[in-house]
């Protein structure tokens, strides 16, 4: 039979069994024209009513067969919603199980259809649709194919079937991907809240649940009070393991979690364990990890003894510049910032008073500002480090400088506000006046957006908005940036709808251009909530207004990947009138694809060649962003043409692109990074260079060595979370071509690479962990040498060519035969003496080869993220972590041998252990005040 339709060259005969009157010979008919549809279907197509006529035959007993080969007809020609209406009329002859294109086509068209009847919330779903969907469902639940089930049914809603699907497999894999590969995905906030809820319920079915996993959950749901009962709960037993597995848990929950929640845990914690009465217990340790308090504290440690900042950079970049121009002055504070991010030394500005001297109007808030960077972290000092620069009694005598210096308080308490801090900065808001106050209020402003970045805090953000109603520029577009910062991810309605009938109110071009920024960062993460929000912007006439737009869907579906936010940035993006707008979509694509870097350099390459230069470099920043620290080779070789660029600022989003992806990244690893490095020093070297492109490849230069060398961008957490505030601070940087003091909020994205691992006492102890790799591709870049100027030498006698031939002829003629032969000999000798020394260069070189397969790696040292791979927890060892999988961040480990003594790392800092409150009867170190003249607005 098989040979007879293989040998068959036309389906006529076949269809003419259709008009037969027996129905024997129309089931053989149909019968041998499914065996050969994918050959002549378009021949039998023309036959397609007929088939359709026996399948609405309710007579005819083979039903399911006709409307089997009438769905594969349809397949072929493209109709895929007859194709499927057929193929659920044939019933179990549509086998789930073929491989075949034809059922794989028509499954996931059935899948696709059953998502959007589930997500439409209709009622009337086709019962023969569900009993595909089920049987596909029972497919894989048969062949253990769990992942897949577990796709479908988050897509399509169905949670009873996502439960059967966790608890059939092996549910602690199950959940640890539901929650951290498919959670963060869904579009829909009320259904990922859903999905959250059943991972808690089957968490809580164990004897034992995984309570880190569990309170990630509840933080994600926004329920303080349950997590502080299961804080409680670990403590109040006084067992070790379940207090070392609380303290790791507050780690992670300050890591990932908002101000917000963070605060409101520790509150309702002390209520219930009286944590808040001073006596240091586990109780009181934990409320001090959930401030932040600790992890700050080994953050700076880390920063401080491992800074590797090379202050030959930052000098040469000093002196090239003429720091006469606000441009470059700003160039130089920025880089000199970043560079020294967290570590606390601020020797280039003690060391660099005159160029200091030169600062004016609002380079001089640049470089106020610029403290808090450096000092990042240090809330126990904040106030005694700024008590220079901040104004006395209410009375302002150096607006800038004073400006600035409350922002630099809000950068070193970001994210950390205290409530002295941010109780100082509201009162700012309201204490001065005149012509000087809207630039202390800006300053202000922007210091309590980043001290209180998503507190929620709504009495700061009545104040913000008291600031805006005023409707002055200055101070009106910081409140406008710090309003979105305090609301972040909130998407408070009444917040909204005021920032948005303001924005069409006012005439300021600057405010318009913030409430857009700040619009974005209150829809933070909102995905599907924010819609309605973006369909309104879109339309919109004002350019400023449809910025707006671009920011939300950014900010909204930040790290999602999601198609349709994408296709919505790349319509913008060649479609916009403004050059702005069609910056910013492009730019937004790399906030959206961060989590997929992989896709970005193919889809921006052909924007990264626009004609518009606009376009260009926001192709460059959104590979930067989505393949930070990567070292992606597509994104390198898109943007190392850029940096040759004959636009000025497409040389500088080129340069600061490249900076990101190769931050962290030495020679030996990426071997483009001494070229690149080499190349920005050639941009500030050359006197003809616009003075842009200078300010981009100086920025750079700051990136690429942040942190003293010891920090990356980290746009997500440790445990693959959304870093929030570093998107943030990322998407705040970008607003820099705007407004430069606003390229601080970068430090907010660097993310400190390294191992700390602390006791139970919260103290760090001497241990190595081993990597097994070679060391030379982790090393810090070596430091740049310094020209050496050479003393002038004596211009030797010029000497005629016809003299010196002659003088040349006399003295071979006179020169014995013997000497001449000995001269020759050293020649040889030499030569032999380079062919040993290169023979004793190779055996080294293959010697360290082999002996360089692995190294150890000590506490509280540099541990880069794509090092982590290769890090193995020795077997045997003294001190085990308590989170397994991970080797990076803060780790509590658990000393298996109590009873011996234990030797811990030193710690570096100065006056580490001293509290505020005890500062008073400590000796501080004499303040450093800058060269500023008391000047005027």
């Amino acid at each position: 039979m098989a040979a007879q339709v293989e040998a068959l060259t036309s389906a006529t005969g076949l269809i003419s069994l259709l008009d037969e009157n027996e129905r024997e010979l129309q089931f053989y008919g149909l019968t041998q024209l499914n065996a050969v549809t994918d050959r002549f279907w378009a021949e039998i197509s023309d036959a397609i009513s007929r088939i359709e006529i026996l399948y609405e035959d309710e007579t005819f007993p083979h039903r399911q067969l006709a409307a089997l080969v009438a769905s594969k007809i349809y397949f072929h020609l493209g109709e895929f919603d007859d194709a499927l209406g057929f193929a659920m009329g044939a019933g179990e002859l549509f086998d789930l199980t073929d491989t075949s294109s034809y059922v794989q086509t028509v499954v996931n068209h059935a899948i696709d259809t059953y998502i959007a009847c589930r997500a439409s919330e209709a009622s009337d779903i086709d019962p023969r649709l569900e009993a595909v969907v089920e049987r596909m469902f029972a497919r894989c639940f048969k062949s253990k194919d769990y992942a897949q089930v577990i796709g479908i049914a988050i897509e399509t809603r169905r949670l009873d079937v996502l439960e059967q699907a966790l608890v059939s497999g092996d549910t602690q894999k199950l959940l640890s991907y539901v929650q951290h590969e498919c959670v963060d995905l869904i579009r829909s906030i009320s259904v990922q809240e859903q999905v959250q809820e059943l991972l808690f319920k089957v968490h809580m079915q164990f004897d034992t649940p995984d309570y880190e996993a569990v309170c990630l959950c509840l933080s994600k749901l926004n329920h303080p009070k349950k997590t502080a009962e299961i804080l409680e709960m670990l403590v109040k037993d006084q067992n070790e393991d379940k207090i070392l597995s609380a303290y790791q848990i507050a780690f992670d929950l300050d890591a990932n979690a908002t101000q917000e929640f963070t605060k409101a845990v520790v509150a309702e914690f002390e209520a219930a364990s009286a944590a808040g009465d001073g006596a240091l217990t586990p109780a009181t340790q934990i409320a001090s990890i959930l401030r932040g308090d600790e992890t700050l504290k080994l953050h700076l440690e880390f920063l401080f003894r491992n800074n590797k900042t090379d202050m030959n950079i930052l000098n040469r970049t000093c002196k090239l510049l003429d720091s006469r121009q606000s441009l470059a002055h700003n160039a130089t504070t920025f880089s000199n910032a970043f560079m020294h991010a967290g570590t606390t030394v601020d020797t280039f500005l003690r060391n660099n008073l005159e160029w200091l001297a030169r600062a004016s109007s609002w380079s001089k808030f640049s470089a106020t500002a610029a403290l808090g960077v450096i000092h990042r972290g240090q809330i126990n000092h904040g106030f005694h480090l700024l008590q220079p620069y901040l104004p006395v009694d209410n009375m302002s005598a150096s607006p800038f400088s004073e400006g600035g210096a409350f922002f630099a308080l809000g950068l070193i308490h970001a994210c950390h506000g205290t409530e002295k801090v941010v109780t100082y900065l509201q009162d700012a808001l309201v204490s001065y006046q005149g012509q000087n106050a809207e630039i202390l209020q800006h300053g202000a402003c922007l210091g309590l957006g980043a001290a209180g970045m998503g507190s929620g805090n709504e009495d700061i953000a009545t104040a913000m908005m008291n600031v805006l109603f005023t409707d002055s520029a200055v101070s009106g577009e910081a409140a406008s940036l710090g309003l979105g910062l305090v609301m972040m991810g909130s998407c408070h309605e009444a917040t909204l709808k005021g920032v948005l009938d303001y924005a069409k109110e006012t005439k300021h071009e600057k405010i318009i251009r913030m409430l857009s920024v700040g619009m974005g960062l209150i829809m933070f993460g909102r995905k599907q909530q924010a819609d309605s929000m973006i369909a309104l912007l879109i339309e919109e006439e004002d350019p400023l207004l449809r910025l707006g737009a671009v920011h939300v869907i950014t900010m909204a579906y930040c790290g999602t990947g999601d198609n349709g936010a994408i296709r919505k940035l790349l319509h913008l993006a060649v479609s916009d009138v403004k050059d702005d707008v069609r910056r910013a979509a492009v730019t937004g694509l790399g906030f959206i694809l961060l989590r997929s870097p992989e896709q970005v350099p193919r889809m921006v390459e052909l924007l990264s060649e626009s004609f518009n230069p606009h376009v260009r470099v926001g192709a460059a920043l959104a590979l930067g962003i989505a393949c930070a620290g990567s070292g992606s080779k597509p994104a390198i070789a898109i943007l190392e043409p850029m940096l040759k660029d004959s636009v000025d600022f497409v040389v500088e989003g080129a340069s600061i692109a490249l900076a990101f992806i190769l931050i962290q990244q030495n020679e030996t690893y990426e071997p483009k990074v001494a070229e690149v490095r080499k190349r920005f020093a050639t941009i500030i070297e050359t006197k003809n260079a616009e003075g842009v492109s200078k300010f981009g490849a100086a920025i750079a230069q700051g990136i690429i060595d942040a942190g003293g060398r010891n920090v990356t961008i980290g746009l997500t957490t440790n445990d693959g979370q959304l870093n929030a505030p570093a998107c943030a601070g990322m998407l705040v940087f970008t607003q820099f071509w705007y407004w430069f003091p606003l390229a601080h909020f970068l430090s907010l994205s660097f993310t400190p690479t390294a191992l700390i691992a602390i006791n139970k006492n919260l103290k760090a102890p001497n241990l190595n962990v081993t990597c097994v790799s070679r060391k030379a591709l982790y090393t810090y870049p070596p430091n740049v040498e310094q020209p050496v100027v050479q003393a002038p030498t004596k211009i030797a006698t010029a000497v005629l060519s016809t003299t010196k031939a002659r003088r040349g002829k006399k003295s071979v003629a006179d020169e014995p035969m013997s000497a001449r032969s000995e001269d020759a000999e050293p020649v040889r000798e030499s030569e032999s003496m380079d062919v040993d020394d290169m023979e004793t260069k190779s055996a080294q070189r293959k010697a360290r080869k082999a002996g360089s397969d692995s190294f150890a790696v000590s506490n509280i040292a540099r541990l880069l993220p794509f090092q982590e791979k290769y890090m193995k927890w020795p077997a045997g060892a003294r001190y085990v972590p308590v989170k397994q999988g991970r080797i990076s961040g803060v780790l509590v480990v658990k000393d298996t041998m109590p009873g011996e003594p234990e030797d811990l790392v030193q710690s570096m800092l100065p006056d580490d252990l001293m509290d505020e409150e005890d500062s008073v009867d400590v000796a501080m170190p004499e303040p450093f005040e800058y060269p500023f003249d008391a000047d005027s607005a």
